[in-house]
């Protein structure tokens, strides 16, 4: 019987069906090994595994690092003197920078097949560099501050998306099932939502330097964090990774090419959202003080807070979503409708009632929230194997940097009072994105009719051909029964 027992599991599987996984250390007991067995086996199985705190925390830390630092830099410029060219330069030097550095510290981490050593060691570096700022000959020197801007942003690119494809990468491969990747996110709309609301007070409190040293205190506990309780996993080759289960019911190995219409009319659809966010994200703060009487930095403050806060929800129940084909395009389709309402009720405000914008701001939860948390499910599920960094360092350059730094470029020149304005901008922004819904949903439409009659032409043939195979061999059968039975 004990040889029968270890024979099912050393197959496989045992008589009852139960995994070998699940009875090995009852086989090893026979052999009077067994508490040194299973001792091993749950020291191999805790050996890599990242507490999902950690992830939470990486997630919560770094935005509120970055609520500290740049929501404020562009102040700190202006206080040394810089112009307004200047600080135009170093704005889209540290978009492109970041886009760059995070593509390419991606592309390593894929090659490496780990996170750890090249996320600590950048945030180090670049958290280090962040200090040049304050040294006196930088300060003086507008070519040394644009060098300092571009060492600390290619090292500090590893934040967000390497963040993300961690929190991917995590939930994956140990085949967490009871939380998703939004529920780790929803962390760092915490941190930026609540150090919003009082690193502005620290600032004017204490000075200018204190975003450099809020900054560089909050990564140094991150960076302990992730020193701490981050296991060094070991590096696997692509041969080694498994096609996994996506969130539209098909697996990594069948997911989409990169260069298919539907992925490249996705990241269509993603740009010209970011182009229309843009308005929102880069100008609501000059819009409220500029536009609307009695309106304060700390209104401004508040109405991030409430941003952030209805960003939480979303991004804790959004995954339930995710079921059968489709399911993201109709996610994307309610983001693109509350943002054109959105952008409508922006409209209505009356300029001597500006706290009435914190009523509208509950939108973004989902302008935002839901679009994000549906974009990098998307990219999850087209990663190739050893890919997901540059995936989700690829997502992020689109809609931070490309569509973000376009956006920025278009909506300033029209928001100016001798051109559209910002009521006007509004109304123009509402329609382009309607009228883009109309053909975005259209051409997905169209794909997805083509693509299911090629799919039906293709079952036919096949029926045809087996129907046409079956015929043959019918009256060679016959022929052959008939002399037997004669």
């Amino acid at each position: 019987g004990i040889q029968r027992v270890r024979f099912d599991v050393y197959a496989g599987m045992t008589q009852d069906g139960r995994s070998a996984e699940g009875v090995t250390p009852l086989a090893a007991s026979f052999s009077g090994h067994g508490s040194e067995c299973q001792l091993a086996q749950e020291q191999q199985g805790q050996q890599h595994k990242t507490p999902l705190w950690v992830l939470k925390a990486a997630q919560l830390l770094g935005a509120a690092a970055w609520a500290c630092f740049a929501r404020y830099i562009n102040i700190y410029f202006s206080e040394i003197g810089l112009t307004r060219t200047q600080i135009g330069i170093l704005g889209f030097t540290f978009s492109i920078n970041s886009c760059i550095g995070s593509f390419a510290w991606g592309a390593l981490i894929d090659w490496l097949g780990e996170y750890k050593r090249t996320l600590v060691a950048t945030q180090i570096v670049g958290t280090a560099a962040i200090f040049l700022y304050m040294v006196a000959e930088v300060k003086s020197s507008f070519a040394l501050v644009f060098i300092v801007t571009l060492i600390s942003t290619f090292m500090l690119s590893t934040g967000g998306p390497i963040i993300d494809a961690m929190c991917l990468h995590v939930l994956s491969e140990e085949n967490v099932t009871d939380e998703a990747y939004g529920d780790q996110r929803l962390w760092c709309a915490v941190g930026w939502g609540g150090m919003a609301l009082v690193a502005g007070q620290l600032i004017d409190t204490l000075g200018t330097d204190f975003m450099f040293i809020g900054f560089a205190s909050i990564q140094a506990v991150n960076i302990g964090i992730c020193v701490t309780f981050m296991p060094q996993p070991k590096p696997r080759s692509e041969a080694q990774e498994s096609p996994s289960a996506t969130t539209d019911g098909t697996t990594e190995g069948s997911a989409p090419k990169l260069l298919s219409f539907e992925v490249l009319w996705f990241f269509a659809n993603l740009v010209q959202y970011g182009v229309s966010m843009s308005l929102i994200e880069g100008f609501l703060a000059v819009w409220l003080l500029q536009d609307f009487e009695g309106a304060t930095k700390l209104l401004y403050g508040v109405a991030t807070v409430v941003m952030c806060l209805f960003e939480v929800p979303v991004f804790k129940y959004i995954g339930r979503l995710w079921k059968g084909e489709g399911s993201m395009t109709y996610v994307l389709l309610g983001c693109q409708v509350m943002l054109i309402i959105r952008l409508y009720l922006y409209t209505l405000l009356p300029s001597d009632m500006p706290a009435l914008v914190l009523l509208v701001e509950p939108l973004h939860g989902i302008c935002f929230a839901a679009m994000w948390a549906a974009t990098v499910e998307y990219a999850k599920t087209i990663a190739p194997p050893g890919g997901m960094a540059r995936l989700q360092s690829l997502v992020n350059g689109l809609y931070y940097c490309m569509s973000m730094g376009v956006g920025s470029a278009l909506w300033g020149y029209a928001v100016e009072p001798e051109h559209l304005g910002f009521n006007s901008s509004f109304y123009v922004n509402a329609v382009i994105l309607a009228v883009w819904a109309v053909i975005w949903h259209s051409g997905i439409f169209l794909h997805r009719r083509h693509r299911r009659r090629g799919r039906e032409a293709r079952q036919a043939g096949a029926l045809a051909a087996s129907s046409a195979a079956a015929s043959l061999v019918a009256p060679c059968a016959q022929e052959a029964v008939a002399p037997s039975a004669a």
